[in-house]
C-alpha cells in the first residue's frame, strides 16, 4: 500500500488518521475551526476548514464513513456555536439551532488534548444574552443516524435565560459509540429547576445498543433542585453499555435523579454499567440525594445491572421500582458471593 499524502502535511499509509481516533476511516473527511474558518471553505483541509457544523453535517454523506474533525484552539473561543441563526445559513428552512445528525456512519471527532471534563473541542450557544426562546427548541443535538462515533468532544447547554424540557443530547439511532464526550446538560438555573430536563436521553422505538467509555454525563457548576435526571431511558431501548463513565451532581434537593424511565416498555433487556462513578459533591455543599434511579412502574421491559458501580452522596441505587429491576455486583468480596450479581433490595 502506497503512502498517502493528506493536506497540510499529515500523511499515512493508504488512509488518513487524524486527532487520535485509532480507527482508519475509509470516507472523506472534513474540518471544522469555530475560530479560523468559514462557511465558505471547502472544509477539506484545516487551512480550509468550515466555521460550522451545521455546514460538515450538511457535507458529509450517509454511509460513507465520513469523519468530521472539530478543531479546538484552547480556549473558549474555539467554541462550536449552535444558533437558529447559523442553522438558517446552511438550512433556510430551520426553525431552530438544534443540530439534527441523521446520517449514518457518519462520525465527529474533536482535535484537542483528551481531558475527560470541558474538552475544548466544545459545542455551546452564543454567548452573551441568548435564550432558550431564541434557540427554538429545548433539545441541543439530537442524533438519529446509527453506527456513527463521538470522541474527544464536550457539549455546554446553557443559555443565559434557560426553559423548559432541556435536553442537551438525545440519541434516537443505534448502535453509536461514544468515547470521551462530556454531555453538559442543565446549564442555566431555569433548566436545572425543570423537572423535564436531562443531560442524556436514549432511546425510540427500539432504537439503542450504544456504547459509551470514559464519559461524563452531566456537570456540577449549576445547582439542580428538583428531580431532573442526568439521564433517561425511553422507547423500549435495549442493551445500552456504559464504561468507566462519571455521573457528577451538584444539588440542593434530595430528589434529584441520576437515572430515569417513564413508563412500561421504557427500556428492554439490559442496561449495562461498568465502573461507573455517581458523585454527589456532598463535601462542596451539596446535598445528599436520597437514590440514584426512578422507574414509573414496576414493568419497564428491562434490567439495570451495576457492575463495581460508587456512590457518593446516594442513599441507594433506586426506589422501590428502581430497586425491583436493578441487580449490583461488586460488594465486599466474599468466597460465595464474588462475581455474583444480586437485586440490592
Amino acid at each position: 500500500m502506497g503512502l498517502t499524502n493528506f493536506p497540510d502535511g499529515i500523511s499515512s499509509f493508504g488512509i488518513p488518521i487524524v486527532g487520535g481516533a485509532g480507527i482508519a476511516f475509509t470516507g472523506k473527511y472534513w474540518f471544522v475551526d469555530p475560530a479560523n474558518g468559514s462557511d465558505g471553505n471547502t472544509g477539506k483541509s484545516p487551512s480550509k476548514a468550515f466555521q460550522t457544523l451545521y455546514k460538515a453535517h450538511a457535507a458529509a454523506v450517509a454511509g460513507r464513513n465520513d469523519v468530521v474533525y472539530l478543531i479546538g484552539n484552547g480556549a473558549a473561543s474555539g467554541t462550536a456555536r449552535l444558533s437558529t441563526a447559523l442553522a438558517q445559513t446552511v438550512d433556510s428552512t430551520a426553525t431552530a439551532g438544534t443540530l439534527n445528525w441523521t446520517k449514518n456512519a457518519t462520525h465527529l471527532i474533536g482535535i484537542c488534548a483528551p481531558s475527560s471534563t470541558g474538552q475544548r473541542a466544545r459545542i455551546a450557544p452564543p454567548t452573551g444574552v441568548y435564550t432558550q426562546s431564541t434557540f427554538g427548541s429545548g433539545n441541543f443535538v439530537v442524533v438519529t443516524g446509527s453506527g456513527c462515533m463521538f470522541q474527544n468532544i464536550s457539549l455546554y447547554h446553557g443559555f443565559s435565560t434557560g426553559g423548559t424540557n432541556q435536553i442537551c443530547w438525545t440519541d434516537n439511532g443505534s448502535r453509536n459509540a461514544y468515547i470521551n464526550v462530556n454531555f453538559g446538560g442543565m446549564g442555566d438555573d431555569a433548566s436545572a429547576q425543570n423537572t423535564g430536563s436531562r443531560s442524556l436521553k436514549i432511546g425510540s422505538g427500539g432504537s439503542g445498543e450504544n456504547y459509551f467509555y470514559q464519559c461524563t454525563v452531566g456537570l456540577d457548576t449549576v445547582t439542580r433542585t428538583v428531580a431532573n435526571a442526568s439521564l433517561e431511558f425511553a422507547g423500549a431501548t435495549p442493551r445500552n453499555r456504559f464504561v468507566e463513565c462519571v455521573f457528577p451532581f451538584q444539588t440542593s434537593a434530595a430528589g434529584v435523579l441520576g437515572i430515569i424511565g417513564t413508563g412500561n416498555g421504557c427500556m428492554d433487556r439490559y442496561q449495562l454499567f461498568e465502573r461507573c462513578s455517581f458523585i454527589n459533591n456532598i463535601s462542596s455543599t451539596s446535598t445528599a440525594m436520597t437514590v440514584l434511579t426512578t422507574l414509573s412502574t414496576a414493568s419497564p421491559g428491562g434490567l439495570i445491572l451495576h457492575k463495581d458501580s460508587t456512590l457518593v452522596g446516594i442513599g441507594e441505587f433506586g426506589g422501590t421500582n428502581g430497586l425491583a429491576n436493578s441487580y449490583v455486583d461488586g460488594g465486599a468480596p466474599t468466597a460465595a458471593s464474588t462475581g455474583i450479581a444480586v437485586n440490592p433490595s
